[in-house]
């Protein structure tokens, strides 16, 4: 499997403020650096620092010596790189004290792919080699149309997002991998399980990773959905974050990694590129990443657990105790039920399957405290069909059957033991 990254390749100015600057307002900066970047060649050194083989189709000015010197020191194969009578293009970042970041950028020699460019360097791909794309070049929708009819598997970062965007066609896109605010354009939703669900709804053949930021990040594949947190670490500029987390997904994707680990690694990549400055110079290498591993914690991911839901679960349960189901809550959620169940562990802190059979214990409880009812009929009423199951369930949460528990409490006045 071969590795193709139509990408761009900008000279960046980075500023260094206290605030990012508001309409209006003028800003001394403390710092400025020219680093190399673009969304293009900072994924694909992403992909060449993890360890993968990567070519680099991309157009540079005449002064894009420090462009091609940054991605042939890092390993990337830029033979298809072509020069042309256009300034290299460039990006303005303000970077606030705080880490956070604002950009703007300019195409300049990256709008200057041509079709024929385009053909010229597809006819070396072919059948399962990987396209990696973003929208910061011309003529995307063409490259998407071209590697799709070669049988080749597309990723795509739809960023910057606008409305060239809308004109490809995602049913030939194997994997989206995007943040929140592309997602919810693309979308129309805004709750990350939504804006997930939405897409893959659209496209059902579309594999979705959703980067959350400093909450971490989500993968649908249409049979299951994983999550992964991001990692503690301090942030000094985390303009490089989204194109280390790609770059190492898709070098993961190469490498026949499950799910699971691609992200893992991809989200303790990203997690050391924000530790440093620039954008290329920040993307960490893969022995820096394996060695991380054993250091690096995973922050707690508060995407899960809204305001309210906890009362929500327990509603439904209470309502639907005899019937209750994962897949009925998570219709009533709005969610997946791999996502549901997410979010029951979150807030509860035990799985559906386990919480459910303490709610239905607990009734079960409350009935042979306050009423006569026979004990087989209090487990028929909770949703029991299996008496000597539930049994065992409540034995193990109170520490004695039910009829001892019935037993004790009127030895002792009704006073729960």
């Amino acid at each position: 499997m071969k590795i193709v990254n139509f990408g761009s390749c900008n000279i960046d100015y980075v500023y260094q403020l206290d605030h990012i600057v508001k309409v209006g307002e003028t800003e001394h900066s403390s710092q400025r650096d020219v680093f190399p970047g673009g969304k293009g060649l900072n994924q694909s050194i992403a992909v060449a620092k993890a360890g993968a083989k990567v070519y680099h189709a991309g157009c540079i000015g005449s002064d894009g010596a420090l462009l091609l010197d940054t991605m042939t020191d890092c390993g990337v194969d830029v033979s298809f790189v072509q020069r042309v009578n256009e300034p290299s293009g460039h990006a303005v970042i303000q970077v606030s004290n705080q880490g956070e970041n604002s950009i703007f950028i300019h195409s300049g020699a990256n709008g200057m792919f041509t079709k024929e460019y385009i053909d010229s360097v597809l006819m070396n791909f072919g059948k399962g080699d990987l396209l990696l794309l973003q929208n910061e070049i011309n003529n995307i929708s063409y490259i998407v149309e071209s590697a799709h009819q070669r049988g080749m598997l597309t990723v795509i970062n739809p960023s910057p997002i606008d409305d060239n965007i809308e004109k490809i066609d995602f049913n030939m896109i194997s994997y989206a991998v995007l943040n929140e605010i592309e997602g919810e354009y693309l979308s129309g939703c805004k709750e990350p399980a939504k804006i997930v669900s939405a897409l893959r709804k659209k496209h059902p053949e579309l594999k979705v990773v959703l980067t959350l930021g400093d909450k971490g990040c989500m993968y649908h594949d249409g049979k299951e959905l994983y999550f992964h947190s991001a990692y503690d670490v301090p942030v000094v500029d985390s303009t490089a974050a989204g194109d280390t987390f790609l770059g190492y997904f898709v070098a993961s994707l190469a490498e026949g990694l499950e799910p699971a680990a691609m992200l893992e690694r991809a989200c303790i990549a990203s997690g050391l590129a924000v530790a440093g400055k620039g954008a290329a110079p920040s993307i960490p290498y893969g022995e820096d990443v394996k060695a991380a591993y054993g250091f690096l914690h995973p922050k707690d991911s508060g995407f899960v657990a809204g305001e309210g839901v906890q009362q929500k679960i327990d509603n439904y349960i209470l309502k639907n105790i005899q019937t209750a189901t994962l897949s009925e809550l998570a219709a009533q959620l709005g969610y997946s039920s791999v996502y549901t169940g997410h979010i029951v562990k979150k807030v509860t802190g035990r799985s559906f399957a386990k919480y459910i059979q303490e709610k239905r214990c607990s009734i079960a409880a409350k009935l042979l405290r306050e009423t006569e009812l026979p004990i087989s009929q209090i487990i028929h009423q909770i949703g029991y069909n299996n008496e000597s199951f539930f049994r065992n369930k409540f034995k193990e949460l109170y520490g004695v059957s039910p009829l001892s528990y019935r037993k004790t409490l009127k030895n002792q006045g009704g006073k729960k033991p």
